[in-house]
């Protein structure tokens, strides 16, 4: 296997999203475990905070139609 098969590849849209999210670029990302751990706790908080307005719309719209 060469260098290029063992980067993971991303996208220039991927690498731009993780910068405006996150302020941060893969390469850097890929460097830092503290950074790593940073940005995975980031976005289970902003997973878990949509699956709550999910369910809160669905509730809403079950509750709207009784």
């Amino acid at each position: 296997m060469n260098d290029n098969e063992e980067q993971p590849k991303y996208t220039e849209h991927m690498e731009k999203g993780l910068r405006q999210t996150h302020g941060i670029g893969h390469e850097k990302l890929n460097n830092s475990l503290e950074k790593k751990i940073e940005v995975e706790k980031r976005r289970e908080k902003s997973h878990k905070d949509s699956q709550k307005i999910e369910r809160e719309i669905a509730n809403d719209l079950h509750h709207s139609r009784e």
